[in-house]
């Protein structure tokens, strides 16, 4: 006996018409009749009495009746608790979150987002100087909002997919007791022989910090390291030397940050990989984000600090 068979006799035995319990079915007589003919052979019972008006159930066919309807409500019990499940499975997001998040008062519309999106669980990776694009790459990450050392490598690529939310001048980050603390804008060259503070050795922001000096013919005199934005913004903050970083940085550290000229700026950007834009929920936070970050059209592009105080408040989701 399977399922299909007792799910015919069930209707076999409501209907008590072989012709009526086929129809519903939506299968012919003749073959119904033939499944209950195999139903009971292989029972070795007969389950259904031919009548001139019908069928009538057997005292066999009264227990089977019985014991199958139990069986056919736990079956569509099961179904609905599958279709229950489906419907509460969550989304599980894993998103690369850089400092600049911080920063830029990004955070708490952030998380408005994922708290009118009650079906999304999320992860936040906030590894101090990670390589987000491995992740990305990788599988692990799902995308990343930081800046990337050339945005435009991944705006360009076929693998990436890349939007800008916030463009930030960059400065040099300095102690207020610093010698340097009390200009408007810095060269770079005036920071020959300045004790520099970065991420570990070739770490995504050593290799920034260290190719931008060296661009200018810079060398580095004593330097230190650390895998801690804090770690970092501490030894600033105590004159331990500077380091490269954005507006942004000063007021949330409590240090002091200069620009530098000629001026440069560095993008906090939405980073996936391009399949991944197929996705519904990370084309809504897309969209989310850029509402927060990007001023009305006509004030054009605006520098950084948070943006998305610009707009009064995060829209409504």
């Amino acid at each position: 006996m399977n399922f299909t068979q007792m799910m015919y006799a069930l209707a076999v035995a409501r209907h008590r018409n072989i012709s009526k319990a086929a129809a519903s079915l939506f299968i012919s007589q003749p073959a119904l009749s033939l499944q209950m003919k195999k139903l009971e052979e292989e029972l070795g019972v007969s389950l259904f009495r031919r009548e001139p008006q019908g069928v009538q159930l057997t005292a066999q066919g009264e227990l089977f009746y019985k014991n199958a309807q139990l069986v056919e409500q736990a079956w569509f019990q099961l179904l609905n608790a599958m279709e229950e499940n489906k419907r509460e499975v969550h989304k599980h997001l894993r998103i690369g979150i850089g400092t600049r998040v911080y920063t830029n008062n990004l955070f708490d519309p952030l998380m408005r987002f994922f708290d009118g999106h009650p079906e999304m669980n999320v992860t936040f990776v906030t590894e101090a100087n990670g390589d987000f694009a491995s992740g990305l790459e990788d599988g692990s990450l799902d995308l990343a909002l930081d800046r990337f050392p050339d945005a435009s490598a991944y705006a360009n690529s076929r693998k990436f997919f890349s939007c800008e939310l916030v463009a930030e001048r960059q400065c040099i980050l300095t102690s207020f007791d610093d010698s340097l603390a009390g200009l408007d804008t810095v060269e770079l060259s005036q920071l020959e022989g300045k004790t520099i503070i970065t991420g570990l050795e070739n770490s995504p922001e050593d290799r920034m910090t260290r190719q931008t000096f060296q661009s200018h013919g810079i060398r580095w005199n004593k330097v230190y390291r650390s895998d801690g934005i804090d770690t970092i913004m501490m030894l600033v903050e105590r004159g331990k030397g500077v380091t490269l970083g954005p507006l942004s940085f000063a007021s949330y550290f409590g240090i002091n940050a200069i620009p530098i000229v000629p001026e440069s700026y560095l993008s906090m950007s939405f980073v996936c990989l391009q399949e991944r834009m197929r996705d519904q929920e990370l084309r809504l936070l897309k969209d989310y984000l850029l509402c927060i970050c990007r001023p009305p059209a006509k004030e054009g592009r605006r520098e950084g600090t948070g943006l998305y105080l610009n707009t009064g408040k995060a829209p409504e989701l």
